[in-house]
């Protein structure tokens, strides 16, 4: 059984299931995405997860490290209770028009959470169709750098079969996407030049960098200032790169 079965079958049966199904291991780790997302409307679901918040959350609170969930239901379990020891959350199935109530930098996540998260993994479900949407994700990549400031796990991903139309750091300042926490970093990028721009000096302490690229070619600034590179990546222990269109 899943930790979420486990806590909604007993908690509330009798004291000693009760004291079973708190245990830090089912407690630790919670994974909501169990829970059908075709389903974040139906009544039943809702009353799951209602229960789950209003009963069970606040038991287990103190013991829980790791969240996984689905990103319409986060705000209701965020709000449910206060969880001065999590930290880690992965998000998934989000919604681009969702974001910025979650990662801008007045949200109430970002205040619960700006300096307690240490890894954070977001799928982001949208297509990345045009110049708008293209503007708002490297906003909430901003954000996300800029505003949780103990990050040291981040994995940022868009679905595979999008691809941006362009670079997603071209022409901005040398302080956007900087981090003087992070040491590990998966992210889709549009091409080469992206690399070089993250690999410039802004993440002062990163070792594992993972870049899922749309593009491949002969990248403009890497032959301008070659030994730039080298020098930067030099201190990178693993440096990984995926691609998926060659041109």
């Amino acid at each position: 059984l899943h930790h979420f079965d486990v806590l909604y079958s007993l908690v509330g049966v009798n004291k000693k299931l009760d004291n079973v199904a708190c245990d830090v291991t089912f407690t630790r780790s919670i994974d909501l995405t169990t829970i059908s997302l075709d389903k974040a409307d139906d009544s039943r679901i809702n009353a799951i997860l209602d229960r789950f918040c209003i009963e069970i959350l606040p038991r287990i609170q103190k013991r829980m490290e790791c969240l996984t969930i689905q990103a319409c239901f986060l705000q209701r379990v965020y709000h449910a209770s206060d969880y001065v020891n999590l930290r880690s959350i992965t998000i998934v199935n989000l919604e681009l028009k969702m974001a910025p109530d979650i990662f801008f930098k007045k949200s109430s996540f970002i205040h619960a959470f700006k300096d307690q998260i240490t890894h954070l993994s977001v799928k982001i479900s949208d297509e990345i169709r045009n110049e708008l949407r293209l503007k708002l994700l490297t906003d909430i990549y901003n954000c996300i750098f800029a505003l949780i400031t103990n990050l040291k796990y981040l994995d940022l991903g868009v679905k595979d079969n999008y691809f941006f139309q362009r670079s997603l750091l071209s022409g901005l300042s040398s302080t956007t996407f900087s981090s003087s926490s992070i040491v590990h970093l998966n992210i889709k990028m549009n091409n080469f030049d992206d690399c070089r721009y993250l690999l410039d000096g802004r993440l002062t302490q990163l070792h594992v960098f993972i870049a899922n690229l749309d593009y491949i070619y002969d990248p403009v600034l890497m032959r301008v200032n070659p030994s730039k590179i080298r020098k930067i990546s030099s201190n990178i222990k693993i440096n990984t790169v995926k691609s998926y269109a060659i041109t």
